[in-house]
């Protein structure tokens, strides 16, 4: 049997450590190697590192200023429906090291709200009243949805959009500027158009088979038609009736004028010729004021004096006082005759 001596044990196991401590020098270096390399990936982002809220898409290398190593994937984005700072996760590889490196993005609004307009130019006549809403379509913001009208606006005010208007009182064009702000402090403007025209002139129709008569002497049961048709104010218009108890317009005139104990048509039409016309200017308590449009009678009333007439109007007003002048600017009709009964 062959027998190894101590020197070639020695031998062996000297090499055995050399090998040994050899491996983990290079184990050691790889190691510290990999260490100084994780070390030195580094990402160093934008000073305005920002992406615009609701981004579907975004490319992640314009966020970044220096990166030491490659990006090879986004680990952990950023949720774009959320506004403000948000951290994202990249997967940094360098030589043979990945390293997952945070950054910080900032998810922001910088987009203005939208206004859509129904018309760019509306035209209105000279005195009519126009409200300036009526003609938007939509303020809405992608983030803040839709924006509401504020008619008086702070210095701090915001989420909000109103109307900047020179006075539209006058005929001509006038601009009219729309100013939207969401609660980022985002503006859009937009403009439209208000013409304003002169009215009308309204004609005055006066029936040549009418003629009116100057210094006819007043009706003396005038103060009396004048009485009686004032204790009818508030009574329900009834079409077809003529009192006591609801009345359209010309069955108030020949209901008023029976309880003085004259006799007068029951239409408007007729009442048109009844008595004798005056001129409006010589207009006396308990005259009949005829009223129309296109030459056609449509309505009576009863003149009480300073400019004012009683009539029965429609179902929603009744009998009513009105100023004569007011009538005539608010409806179609005009003044065509005054007649004088007695």
């Amino acid at each position: 049997m062959k027998t190894i001596d101590g020197s070639s044990i020695m031998k062996v196991v000297r090499a055995f450590i050399v090998m040994a401590l050899s491996l983990l020098i290079m184990i050691s270096c790889y190691v510290y190697h990999n260490y100084i390399t994780y070390k030195s990936i580094k990402v160093v982002v934008k000073d305005s590192a920002s992406v615009e809220y609701g981004s579907a898409n975004y490319n992640v290398n314009k966020l970044i200023k220096k990166v030491d190593g490659e990006i090879v994937s986004v680990k952990k984005d950023v949720d774009t429906s959320k506004i403000g700072e948000q951290e994202v996760i990249l997967s940094v590889k360098k030589e043979n090291v990945v390293k997952d490196v945070p950054i910080v993005v900032n998810v922001v609004d910088t987009i203005a709200p939208v206004i859509s307009l129904k018309e760019d130019k509306i035209t209105i006549t000279k005195g009519d009243n126009y409200d300036f809403n009526s003609n938007i379509k939509s303020v809405n913001d992608a983030v803040d949805g839709d924006l509401s009208y504020l008619k008086e606006v702070q210095e701090d005010s915001n989420y909000y959009y109103n109307f900047t208007v020179s006075d539209i009182g006058e005929v001509g064009n006038h601009d009219v500027l729309v100013t939207a702000k969401d609660k980022a402090g985002n503006v859009s403007t937009s403009k439209f158009v208000v013409e304003v025209v002169a009215p009308k002139p309204k004609p005055v129709y006066t029936a040549p088979s009418n003629p009116t008569y100057t210094n006819v002497p007043a009706n003396p049961a005038g103060g009396d038609v004048v009485s009686i048709a004032s204790s009818l104010v508030g009574s329900p218009y009834v079409y077809g009736a003529n009192g006591p108890y609801g009345f359209d317009c010309s069955g108030l005139v020949q209901y008023v004028y029976s309880r003085v104990g004259i006799n007068v048509s029951r239409s408007s039409s007729s009442q048109y010729y009844e008595g004798v016309g005056v001129p409006y200017s010589e207009a006396k308590p308990g005259d009949i004021l005829s009223w129309g449009h296109g030459g056609v009678v449509t309505h009576s009333a009863i003149y009480i004096g300073n400019g004012q007439m009683i009539h029965a109007t429609n179902p929603s007003q009744g009998v009513i006082v009105s100023s004569v002048s007011g009538w005539e600017n608010g409806s179609v009709d005009n003044l065509m005759a005054v007649r004088r009964v007695k």
